[in-house]
Formats: C-alpha cells, sequence, structure tokens
C-alpha cells in the first residue's frame, strides 16, 4: 500500500524541547498533550463552577467544543466524564428523554443535524435537562454558525452556547505526543523513525494511538525491537485492523 507523503516541519521539532508543554492523564491511560490548540477547550472542561454549580451560559446547561476529526475531542470528554458522572449519546431517540432525571449530565457526540439528532428531539431534550439542572457537553466538527437546524429556536440556543474551538496538532504537539505515548508503551523508538511514522501519517492524535498500539502488539507478537521494516508492516495494514 502507498502512503501520501506528508511534510512535517522537522527544524520545529528540532525546538519542541523549549515548549512548555503539558500532559494530562485520561481515561485508558492515553494522554492529551495541552498547547494552544486545545487550551481553551481544557480550560471549558476544567472549569467546574460551570459544570457543577450549574451556573450556565444564558441558563442553558450546556456547551459545545467542535473541531475536526482526531483533534482530541472525545478525549478531553473522558476527562469531565471522570469530574462528573455523564451519559455518552452518539444520537438521540425518544427513548433518551426517560434518561434525563434530576441533575444528570450527558455527552452528545457527532453532533449535527441530521437523522441522528431530530431538531424538535434535540429541543425537547435540551429542555428537559434543563429543567431537571442536569449539564450537556456537545462535541461536533462544526462550529455553533456552521450548523442550520429546521427550528429557528433552536438555532439561537446552540449558537447561544458556551463554545470553544479545538485544531488538529502541529508537528511539534504531534511528535511530543509520540515521543510520550511510544515510551509509556515501552517502545523506544528513534528520532528518524518517529519522523518516518509522522509523514505517513494523517496529523492527528487518533492515528498516533492507533499506529502505535498496532506497533506495540505487533513487535510482542514477532519478539523483535521496532525497526523500519515492521513499521511500515503496520502502515501498510493499518486500515485492515
Amino acid at each position: 500500500m502507498s502512503h501520501k507523503f506528508r511534510n512535517v516541519d522537522k527544524l520545529a521539532i528540532n525546538k519542541q524541547m523549549a515548549l512548555p508543554l503539558k500532559f494530562k492523564s485520561i481515561k485508558n491511560r492515553e494522554n492529551l498533550l495541552v498547547s494552544k490548540c486545545n487550551i481553551e477547550a481544557v480550560k471549558l472542561i476544567e472549569n467546574s463552577e460551570f459544570w457543577r454549580n450549574r451556573k450556565k451560559t444564558n441558563s442553558i446547561p450546556a456547551a459545545i467544543i467542535y473541531g475536526p476529526k482526531g483533534s482530541g475531542k472525545t478525549h478531553l470528554s473522558s476527562i469531565l466524564k471522570q469530574k462528573i458522572d455523564c451519559v455518552y449519546l452518539t444520537s438521540l431517540s425518544n427513548n433518551c428523554l426517560e434518561l434525563v432525571t434530576e441533575g444528570k449530565n450527558f455527552i452528545l457526540d457527532n453532533f449535527i443535524p441530521g437523522k441522528s439528532f431530530p431538531s424538535e428531539l434535540v429541543m425537547h431534550f435540551m429542555n428537559q435537562v434543563t429543567n431537571k439542572e442536569g449539564s450537556i457537553l456537545l462535541l461536533s466538527r462544526l462550529s455553533p454558525f456552521e450548523m442550520d437546524w429546521d427550528l429557528d429556536d433552536l438555532n439561537s440556543r446552540i449558537r447561544s452556547l458556551l463554545a470553544s474551538s479545538i485544531k488538529l496538532p502541529d508537528d511539534v504537539l504531534l511528535y511530543s505526543f509520540i515521543v510520550k505515548y511510544s515510551n509509556e508503551k515501552n517502545l523506544f523508538i528513534s528520532d528518524k523513525k518517529l519522523i518516518y511514522i509522522l509523514e505517513r501519517l494523517d496529523r492527528s492524535f487518533e492515528s498516533v494511538i492507533k499506529v502505535i498500539n498496532r506497533l506495540d502488539t505487533h513487535t510482542l507478537e514477532v519478539n523483535e525491537k521496532v525497526s523500519y521494516k515492521n513499521i511500515k508492516i503496520i502502515l501498510d495494514n493499518l486500515n485492515e485492523y
């Protein structure tokens, strides 16, 4: 299988140790690296006054984090899920209204107008959570102003929410993350091999996690150290797992 070769900013990576980068532990022992691409979203997740004291913007118990796939939205929601008990949903049905009880919190993932989130049901759901003094974290690839709901009132409500964007990691951030994550797996990979991997991956935390997990399993199975040969095997067969 051929790979789309991506130009990696090697000069910036060589200077990466000078950056004040921090890692936060999240579910399943994975890590989220905090930098300018996600710092505002992290602050939103860690805003205990908002999530616990019910002091919501415009009395609506919800906030939205938006950004492209692989930017770490689900990882951030895992932090919130550890802080407060949340029900995680990827769609809404009438049955979901029965889940709303006093003070219950929800995470709605891939939140965009459509079949999975019908406008009228979203409106009823938000009203019910508001009445029960719960909270909702919405995760979406679209900003509130890019969404077009069938109901004007819902458009207005979604656009009034506290919102924070999250961007894909730059090369420095991604390099720092792959070093941290591979070390946690006891995979000590040389800088040249790390660059080799990054040049052949999409620019996302999701891609790094997938490759390192596969590489860890493969090297254990064949009882070999990390080499260009087994890296290539993983990359060539990545979509077949």
